[in-house]
């Protein structure tokens, strides 16, 4: 029997060329894309270009945001726990797997140089197997997995031009630092606002247990700030 694969599409370059690359090599797979809801407008565009030159993209979605994650679990993500990726990203696409394909092989866009994480992953995904055809292909470099993209005619996510080293979640991330969010105040300021509203809402419905995940050191002390507090002091 034809191995199969599940491709977990996350809107970054690196599953986009891993699903451009399986199409080529004719692999028998699936990919499929967890969607957080507070996903940048433009991925749903390079999504899409990816559609067109290989097959369509499995949609998945629990009409949750990180924030009702959040509110849900009683406490806010942070540079530590991102129960937010796990619940929206990881548990969708493990539930769907299982259901739909539960001896395919999981294949995520990670390169060499993030072995680290692709161990991390196989402790996580199991008994799920988890691979990288990047890596068994030896496609390592951005350079050329950008070219994977490129030589498909296909425009590349905004969100790399704007400075985010991602293309999740609309440039928003509870373990992000401050340069990202500054990034974020600078380019989306209504989108920032938003999360502004968002992390409000958080501290009324969690109460005091919920704290800020934004770090700010000063004088070899780490200060947490709010999301308004640090727009206040960028502005």
């Amino acid at each position: 029997m034809m191995t199969h694969y599940v491709i977990s599409f996350s809107g970054g370059i690196g599953s986009a060329a891993t699903v451009l690359l399986a199409h080529k090599l004719n692999l028998n797979y699936t990919a499929v894309f967890a969607d957080t809801l507070i996903e940048d407008e433009d991925l749903y565009r390079f999504m899409s270009d990816i559609e067109r030159v290989t097959k369509p993209i499995t949609k998945l979605q629990n009409g949750m945001t990180p924030w009702d994650v959040f509110i849900k679990e009683r406490y806010i993500g942070n540079s530590r726990t991102a129960h937010c990726s796990q619940r929206l990203k990881t548990d969708a696409v493990r539930e769907w797997m299982l259901k739909n394909y539960p001896n395919s092989i999981l294949v995520l866009g990670m390169s060499l140089e993030e072995q680290e994480r692709i161990e991390r992953a196989k402790k996580k995904w199991s008994p799920i197997k988890v691979t990288s055809l990047l890596v068994e292909n030896n496609i390592n470099s951005r350079c050329t997995i950008e070219s994977l993209i490129h030589d498909q005619n296909i425009a590349l996510p905004r969100l790399y031009d704007y400075g985010f080293p991602h293309n999740n979640c609309g440039g928003f991330c509870c373990r992000a630092g401050l340069t990202q969010f500054a990034t974020l105040l600078s380019v989306f300021p209504e989108r920032f606002e938003w999360h502004v509203q968002q992390e409000k809402q958080a501290y009324e419905k969690i109460g005091p247990t919920a704290r800020p995940f934004l770090k700010h050191m000063k004088n070899g002390v780490i200060n947490y700030l709010t999301l308004e507090t640090f727009r206040d002091m960028i502005q």
